[in-house]
């Protein structure tokens, strides 16, 4: 398998653990993922262990489920030294309400990826669209 291959691949085993995560809503699981992270949305964000439970704990706390679609995944080469990797995903948020299910979000991952320890050190999560109400 090339460089390249290899990147792709685990890159988005790690997105596709993560959006897993999000649509468990599982705290303890993201904090171990992402707490030494640095992770941005729109009006928050987190650097560390404590400041991420916080953040998903707020993002989590309601009681409708919610599914995550993935698309669009490039990965390259980033960082001045070749030493990490970039990716970029376009995401789709359902909401699983009684009424049925509805498109409430469209975004975009941006991920950069250590390549020694294949772990996530940088996640900005930006909402294109989002439904009103």
């Amino acid at each position: 398998m090339s460089r390249e291959a290899e990147a792709r691949h685990r890159v988005a085993n790690l997105l596709h653990e993560y959006v897993e995560i999000a649509d468990r809503k599982d705290v303890d699981a993201v904090v171990e993922m992402l707490g030494r992270a640095e992770v941005l949305f729109p009006a928050s964000g987190s650097h560390d262990p404590s400041s991420a439970r916080q953040l998903f704990t707020e993002l989590w706390s309601g009681s409708v489920p919610h599914r995550h679609d993935v698309s669009n995944l490039i990965v390259r080469p980033g960082g001045d030294s070749g030493s990490a990797w970039h990716a970029t995903a376009h995401y789709t948020r359902w909401v699983l309400a009684d009424e049925g299910p509805f498109v409430h979000t469209l975004g975009r991952y941006e991920l950069l990826v250590d390549p020694q320890e294949w772990s996530i050190g940088k996640l900005i999560v930006s909402r294109v669209w989002t439904a009103a109400g």
